[in-house]
C-alpha cells in the first residue's frame, strides 16, 4: 500500500532558542513520507539560518524566506504550496512525539477520517512527561467535534495544530490575516466540512508555554469576542440548537472585555446573549452573572478583588 504524503507546516519568527527542538522532533518521525515546510516570517534572530541548515542535511524539507506577516499569513503560505495528501501543523516552540504522524495518519486512513486529532501536554520546560501510548479513540460526527468546542477539550479542538487534515479541507479556506485566535475562526468550519473526526486518546503534541508568546501576551479576552461573536451567528444559521453551549463563556467574556476597555458595546453583547437562552440553570454562577451583566461595576469590583487576592498569595 503507497504511503500518503503528509505537509508538516511550522511558522516561525524569534523562536531561536527553541527551533532545533521542534525540527528535530519532526526530521525523527517514524513515518517518513514528509514535506516539512518551513515558514521564516521574517525572523530577525538566526532563525532563518537554523532553517537553511536543516534543509541542507534533508531533502524534505522547503524553506520559505518572507517577510513578517504574521502567524496566520506564514500558514497561509505553507498551504499555498504544499503538495501532501494530509496536512499538519506544528508551531515553531513546540514539539511532537516521534510516532506524531504514524498515529494520526493510521487512524485517518483506518478510519477514512476527515480529521485526526491528538491529546496534547502543555509545559513550560523541555521536559515531556512520559507516556504509554494507547489504542483507544473515539470518532465523531461534525456536529459532536463542534460540541467539543465549548467542553474539557476545547482548547484541543479549537486549535490547528495536533492534527492531520485531508487536503480538501483546506481547497477554500485560509487563516484570516492579522488576527489574534485565528485558529477560532476556522475549526468549526473544518469539523462542519468533515464526516469524520477522530479523537486519538494518546498525548502525542508538546506545547510549550513561553511568557513572551502570542498567546501568553494575550489572555485579554477582547480579541477572542470577534471569532465567538462569528461562531454564534454560524450555529444560528447551520446548528441552532447547539448555540445554547456558548452561552457561560461568552457571556463572561464580555464582561471581562467590558472591565478592560468600559466600550458599553460588550455589556451589550453580553445581555443579548444571556437574555437568547430562556432555559439557564439555575445556580449561583447563574446569578452572579445576572447580578454582573445588571450592574457592571458589581462585576469590576469582584474582579479587582479576586485579582488583588491571587497576587497577594502568588
Amino acid at each position: 500500500m503507497p504511503q500518503p504524503l503528509v505537509s508538516i507546516i511550522v511558522p516561525i519568527y524569534k523562536v531561536e532558542p527553541y527551533l532545533r527542538r521542534c525540527l528535530d522532533s519532526i526530521v525523527n518521525q517514524t513515518y517518513t513520507n514528509l514535506e516539512i515546510i518551513l515558514v521564516d516570517d521574517g525572523s530577525p534572530d538566526n532563525c532563518p539560518q537554523i532553517c537553511d541548515e536543516y534543509a541542507a542535511k534533508d531533502k524534505r524539507i522547503v524553506v520559505i524566506h518572507k517577510e513578517n506577516g504574521g502567524l496566520s499569513d506564514a500558514r497561509n503560505a505553507g498551504l499555498d504550496i504544499c503538495k501532501g495528501e494530509y496536512i499538519s501543523f506544528v508551531d515553531s516552540d513546540d514539539w511532537v512525539d516521534e510516532k506524531y504522524i504514524e498515529i494520526l495518519l493510521d487512524l485517518a486512513i483506518k478510519e477514512n477520517a476527515d480529521i485526526a486529532v491528538g491529546k496534547h501536554e502543555k509545559t513550560t520546560n523541555n521536559i515531556a512527561s512520559q507516556t504509554v501510548l494507547q489504542s483507544e479513540y473515539s470518532s465523531l460526527n461534525s456536529i459532536q467535534a463542534i460540541e467539543n468546542l465549548f467542553g474539557k477539550n476545547s482548547l484541543t479542538f479549537t486549535v490547528s495544530w495536533g492534527k492531520i487534515y485531508k487536503r480538501n479541507l483546506w481547497k477554500s479556506l485560509r487563516f484570516p490575516k492579522g488576527k489574534l485566535y485565528e485558529d477560532a475562526y476556522l475549526s468549526h468550519i473544518l469539523y462542519d466540512l468533515s464526516k469524520k473526526i477522530c479523537f486519538s486518546n494518546n498525548v502525542i503534541y508538546y506545547y510549550f508555554q513561553r511568557p513572551n508568546s502570542i498567546m501568553g501576551m494575550t489572555k485579554d479576552p477582547i480579541h477572542a469576542l470577534e471569532p465567538q461573536i462569528l461562531l454564534y451567528k454560524y450555529l444560528m444559521k447551520r446548528h441552532p440548537q447547539q448555540t445554547h453551549l456558548m452561552y457561560p463563556k461568552i457571556c463572561w467574556d464580555c464582561l471581562w472585555a467590558y472591565k478592560n476597555t468600559s466600550d458599553p458595546q460588550k455589556i451589550f453583547y453580553a445581555r443579548y446573549f444571556f437574555n437568547k437562552y430562556p432555559n439557564k440553570p439555575h445556580s449561583i454562577l447563574t446569578l452572579i452573572l445576572y447580578v454582573s451583566l445588571k450592574f457592571p461595576l458589581f462585576f469590576i469590583i469582584l474582579k479587582n478583588i479576586t485579582s488583588t487576592f491571587s497576587k497577594i498569595h502568588e
